[in-house]
């Protein structure tokens, strides 16, 4: 229950600094060009960097989530041993030789969580300065990105690696900027493939309707991937396949579990709603990216793609939970949310709020799946069933927000400016 609490106040307090540096936003907005990278590391430093250091240095506190998971992987890597043959990982080939970079130096799970804040705090920085160019508040943006509560927990408090994906697409817009050739895309889009998780496929494809030469970026993609899966065959067989396993594992909030009490025990065919959740999210996030590829390039479309193909997988997708948020969170801020919008930046709050706070709250009640309503006995129940309606709520309203970005290029603004609250 400490847990619970400590969470919930950093639900609460990570809003109220939001709500603050919106309200006071024209005071960041006069941060010069040449003094936004110094006060990015400023608010790095206070939101990733501290929390880090009082929860595991001064409360001595030890890594949870999958820290432990991802540590057993990275010691079995340490001494050699290859992957899915001589020890178990639910992520890509490459993520437990990876993630021994600071293990090698502090032989401890905490090494883990810090990696992981370096590199959402790289994929931040390559984010700001990749469109710093482009969009005028990018930098406001990536501000309140830090400020939010839930990749302040998802990172600092649950280790969690899902930001890695989103630091390969932002290295495939880097090199399609310096080379204008789609291939790189393709060889880029491997590497996330082979170094993060199996769900870097559910955007692979669509990305082939996005960029400008599909044949090339398919080369690129081959050129790097296929030696790499061949090589995997011939050491370990079909056991590369076994992170798919996931899919089958009911978890909640989604559609489904929102749905459960209605439609009854959808458990029994788990494997075709795995199956048709990751062929609608691929379906739609590839006719998103059909209409983006005619309004405008691929640096600006990849996060409006990108928040659609992963809000959706988290909204249609039997297997997503919370955490998932972790994968969309810092596109969307590129060029989906108005922070001048109230509405959307209220929902984005709650949003937020739910995924720091149902995670922990469903595993304390053994993760419950309701399929009729009896099983809706006691009021902890009721308050863990209204949270996932809430969850999914909310991303059905980011995914009308996206409808809009991507037939009409930009979302509707019709509340009342944030800044004059």
């Amino acid at each position: 229950m400490s847990v619970l609490l400590f969470k919930i106040a950093i639900a609460v307090l990570g809003s109220v600094a939001v709500a603050g540096l919106l309200r006071f936003r024209y005071l960041i907005d006069r941060v010069s060009i040449r003094q936004q990278r110094s006060v990015l590391v400023l608010f790095f430093t206070l939101f990733r960097i501290v929390p880090f250091f009082m929860v595991y240095v001064v409360l001595n506190q030890e890594a949870r989530s999958d820290v432990p998971v991802f540590y057993e992987a990275a010691l079995q890597a340490m001494q050699g041993k290859m992957v899915y043959r001589d020890f178990w990982t639910p992520y890509s080939p490459l993520f437990p030789y990876v993630t021994t970079l600071l293990v090698w130096f502090w032989n401890s799970p905490k090494a883990l969580v810090l990696l992981m804040i370096l590199m959402e705090g790289l994929a931040l920085g390559l984010t700001w300065r990749n469109y710093r160019s482009d969009i005028r508040d990018i930098f406001t943006r990536m501000v309140v990105y830090l400020a939010l509560p839930g990749p302040l927990v998802l990172c600092v408090l649950g280790g969690q690696e899902d930001i890695w994906m989103w630091l390969f697409a932002v290295a495939s817009i880097l090199v399609w900027r310096r080379t204008r050739d789609s291939l790189w895309i393709g060889v880029v889009m491997a590497l996330a493939l082979m170094t993060t998780k199996a769900l870097a496929c559910l955007i692979v494809l669509p990305m082939l309707f996005l960029v400008d030469r599909p044949v090339r970026y398919v080369v690129g993609a081959a050129l790097t991937g296929v030696p790499v899966l061949a090589l995997l065959i011939a050491l370990v067989g079909d056991k590369f396949l076994t992170p798919l396993a996931f899919a089958d594992m009911p978890f909640a909030p989604n559609l489904w579990t929102v749905l459960g009490p209605i439609i009854g025990d959808f458990r029994s065919y788990s494997k075709i709603l795995s199956w048709t959740g990751v062929g609608l999210t691929v379906a739609v996030s590839s006719l998103g990216a059909l209409i983006l590829k005619h309004r405008m390039d691929y640096a600006k479309a990849l996060p409006i793609l990108w928040s659609l193909c992963f809000c959706f997988m988290m909204f249609i997708h039997k297997s997503s939970f919370g955490n998932y948020a972790f994968i969309f969170l810092m596109p969307m801020l590129v060029n989906v949310i108005d922070l001048r919008n109230v509405r959307q930046v209220a929902v984005l709050l709650l949003f937020n709020g739910l995924v720091v706070v149902h995670p922990t709250y469903w595993w304390g009640l053994n993760t419950p799946v309701y399929t009729r309503w009896s099983d809706l006995n006691s009021t902890s129940r009721w308050i863990e069933y209204g949270m996932e309606l809430a969850l999914v709520g909310c991303l059905v309203y980011f995914l009308t927000l996206l409808y809009r970005v991507v037939t009409h290029g930009q979302s509707r603004q019709t509340d009342i400016p944030v800044g004059y609250l």
